[in-house]
């Protein structure tokens, strides 16, 4: 599926010079007829791509992927000792569970989804102003009805009530809607669109909404929907998890690493992604800044300096044994530079080496005062070595926010909250995720608890992960530098949010 990615940066980079070239006085794309705009399937999916590019900041480094991540027990920034990324305290209240309304990250995020929805109704709007009817245009009107409602259901997830609109003319401030209110509207927007999505993945429709995605985020819904609207639906969980395998379309990767190398558009396993090109999609995808250290530049032949920033909780990293094949998302232990030389600095006082070792145990303690070298480092996703460098040259590979390992352990898990333990131990693809970790295969002594420490290890840093807690309960915990909290299983709307629209107090 190599030409599914050139046809998506076609499609990105036909965006931007179509909506660019709007004051151009030979042609003047401004000035037609609402209703005349769109021609034809070509057209109308050149304007739709607004929307998909909205999905694009989702792992930046201030926006709902670090809200989500950090809050969890797979991520902290703690602070250097020379008191870099302490932030004014922004990173310290989303891993303490103190978030104000005026915490960046959170408003950030929030105008993220918000903007994703905004963009959405946009598309949809102009769309159905066209009267021009021809093959394909249900099908993309429905794309963007689910794209739009996996805005919604981040929003129910992370912030509960939130407003809900979907007419981009009505300029009357929302009022907010209940968290039970928007999970329906959700689920029918969904279930009202998932006929006219395409079931076979083409090259066509890489990095689009498809059934597999619609289904998948169905699944989603239902797997959380005790937490969101206290009604349990494993049944119905399960039963999109099988929508989705009856599809016939997706399989596991035989190497986990496949659904995250830089160029990961062939694989079988990624469901739904966030498409990425390394110099028309910048400032999205730097991992490479986030989580390594400066030295770490020598390694990937990076030509900006890394952020030292991001990085796993020593208890996390724990939860890994050794032949657990991956152990290798996180970078720790002695580090080469790109000729496979040791890296060591020189103590300028004593003249002793220090060897350049990521250390990913260490003491709590330690948590706003950190040595430059702790912590284990996120590698899950590849990193190019042809010269990464922020703003000119960012990750190539697709973010993958769905994948099929997803599903099938979300059906072991509605299987086990039936008591069906025996049943899902017994689902091939369930052992084969084991099995490609170097893992032995579970049996029907299986916990949640157990399953909850196997999501965190095959789904770090993939979005889930507070999610997965809230559900299994364990969101209130103590954890690395986190004290047991009772508050914050939804975020607070931000306060800038609450004066431009008083209704959402």
């Amino acid at each position: 599926m190599k030409t599914a990615k050139i046809i998506y940066s076609v499609l990105l980079t036909t965006v931007v010079l179509f909506t660019s070239c709007t004051d151009l006085t030979e042609n003047t794309y401004s000035s037609i007829p609402m209703d005349q705009f769109f021609q034809n399937e070509k057209e109308l999916l050149m304007n739709a791509g607004r929307a998909y590019t909205k999905l694009q900041p989702y792992p930046e480094e201030q926006k709902l992927w670090s809200l989500v991540t950090v809050s969890s027990d797979e991520c902290i920034i703690p602070a250097r000792d020379d008191n870099e990324w302490w932030d004014n305290g922004r990173w310290d209240e989303i891993q303490q569970h103190n978030i104000g309304s005026a915490n960046k990250i959170n408003r950030l995020a929030w105008e993220f989804v918000f903007g994703g929805v905004s963009a959405c109704n946009e598309v949809l709007y102009e769309t159905e102003q066209s009267k021009i009817e021809f093959s394909g245009k249900d099908k993309i009107v429905a794309e963007i009805k689910v794209l739009r409602a996996l805005f919604y259901y981040w929003a129910l997830d992370a912030w509960g009530d939130v407003p809900l609109t979907t007419d981009f003319t009505n300029k009357d401030l929302p009022t907010k809607e209940t968290r039970a209110n928007v999970y329906k509207f959700v689920e029918d927007e969904i279930l009202e669109n998932i006929d006219k999505l395409d079931a076979a993945v083409t090259s066509k429709n890489y990095g689009r909404v498809t059934k597999g995605m619609a289904y998948t985020l169905l699944a989603k819904l239902y797997m959380n929907s005790e937490v969101y609207v206290d009604r349990a639906r494993w049944e119905d969980a399960e039963a999109m998890c099988d929508s989705v395998i009856a599809l016939n379309q997706y399989a596991l990767e035989p190497d986990y690493f496949d659904n995250f190398k830089i160029h990961n558009e062939d694989s079988k396993e990624n469901i739904f992604v966030i498409v990425y090109n390394s110099t028309l999609t910048t400032e999205c995808f730097y991992w490479y800044d986030l989580t390594l250290h400066a030295r770490s530049r020598e390694t990937y032949n990076i030509n900006d300096t890394p952020w030292d920033g991001f990085m796993t909780s020593p208890e996390f990293f724990q939860k890994y044994s050794d032949n657990d094949y991956r152990k290798k998302s996180w970078i720790y232990g002695q580090q080469y530079d790109s000729s496979g030389q040791k890296i060591f600095d020189i103590n300028g006082t004593t003249g002793d080496t220090i060897w350049f070792v990521y250390n990913p145990i260490w003491p709590e303690s330690k948590y706003k005062n950190r040595d430059k070298w702790d912590g284990a480092r996120c590698g899950k996703y590849e990193f190019q070595t042809d010269g990464l460098q922020y703003d000119v040259v960012d990750m190539e590979n697709d973010f993958a926010l769905f994948r099929y390992a997803d599903v099938v352990m979300m059906k072991a898990e509605a299987l086990m909250r039936q008591g069906r333990t025996g049943e899902a131990v017994q689902m091939t693809d369930f052992q084969e995720i084991r099995r490609r970790a170097g893992m032995p295969i579970y049996d029907a002594t299986l916990t949640l608890d157990e399953l909850l420490d196997e999501r965190g290890r095959e789904f770090a840093w993939e979005g889930h992960r507070r999610q997965d807690l809230i559900r299994f309960g364990k969101w209130d915990e103590a954890w690395f530098a986190k004290p047991y909290t009772t508050t914050q299983h939804v975020f607070p709307i931000p306060q800038t949010a609450i004066d431009t629209n008083p209704n959402l107090k």
